[in-house]
């Protein structure tokens, strides 16, 4: 499925489970760890599987039926059967988990809006654990498949725990939280730095250090990757025009991103969009 000179596979563990595990536990059919080391987008289309992504580190945009959903460091989504989706991205390290069970759809109703094809956690750094383990057990020549379904539960429990009690474990301060929710909810307009401290209600010096301590870059830098990779997954997921695009990514003029985009790309809007049709088309 990953497959791509873009992409290293880290860790890859297919299964066929046994009748016990399809008819009484949670299963698992593909699990991989993957790194993005360029330019990387994919379109499939998840059919009778659900699926769980986590972000260990970069980000990562997904498109859920039209829906964008953006991922960074931490975060987790998770996919219904019978969605489209379309992924992109540079930088990530992630996990991805494709799997089902007896209990796997109706924990999927008490979690995700019937309206909506998945759902996202927020800096949920309490579950990795469960991936590593996830890990460990296909690493094994003989799959534990009780252990396997223990961890795939325990994932769905976490979600569940979180969305319905509201219970928070994640690494980074609210706000930061709120900062990234503030550029995403407005990347289409001018953002500065001190709407954004006046937002979260800090200091501009005490908010700049803290964002890049937990980020791991200056928040103007972050503004800046998120609009270029923002524009990169709408170039390639939508017809939109270039000066749309533009507009949506918050450039001042379709000069201005052209400019950016092919100082960050060595191509233009338009040579990234018909590069990646091609290799689609391969």
């Amino acid at each position: 499925m990953f497959i791509s000179n873009n992409v290293d596979i880290i860790h890859k563990s297919t299964c066929i489970p046994k009748e016990f595990a399809k008819k009484s536990l949670f299963y698992h059919k593909s699990f991989y760890q993957l790194r993005f080391n360029n330019e990387y987008s994919l379109k499939y289309d998840t059919m009778d599987s659900y699926y769980f992504y986590y972000v260990n580190s970069g980000s990562f945009f997904v498109t859920l039926n039209n829906r964008i959903y953006t991922l960074t460091k931490n975060d987790l989504l998770l996919i219904k059967k019978g969605v489209d989706v379309t992924i992109s991205s540079s930088d990530a390290d992630l996990y991805v988990l494709e799997f089902d069970g007896k209990l796997a759809g109706d924990y999927l109703s008490e979690i995700v809006d019937p309206q909506k094809a998945g759902i996202s956690m927020v800096d949920f750094s309490g579950i990795v654990m469960f991936f590593i383990k996830l890990k460990e057990l296909t690493l094994l020549d003989i799959l534990n498949e009780v252990y396997v379904s223990l961890s795939i539960e325990a994932i769905l429990v976490e979600i569940y725990t979180k969305k319905h009690y509201g219970i928070e474990d994640g690494s980074k301060s609210n706000a930061i939280i709120q900062a990234i929710f503030y550029i995403e909810q407005n990347v289409s307009n001018k953002i500065t730095l001190d709407e954004l401290c006046e937002f979260v209600g800090y200091s501009v010096f005490h908010f700049s250090r803290l964002f890049k301590k937990e980020v791991g870059i200056p928040p103007y830098e972050y503004i800046i990757k998120f609009r270029l990779d923002l524009a990169k997954h709408l170039l390639i997921t939508t017809t939109d025009t270039v000066r749309e695009i533009a507009r949506k990514c918050g450039y001042t003029s379709e000069v201005n991103f052209y400019n950016v985009f092919k100082k960050s790309t060595s191509l233009t809007p338009i040579q990234f969009r018909k590069a990646k049709i091609r290799k689609e088309e391969k």
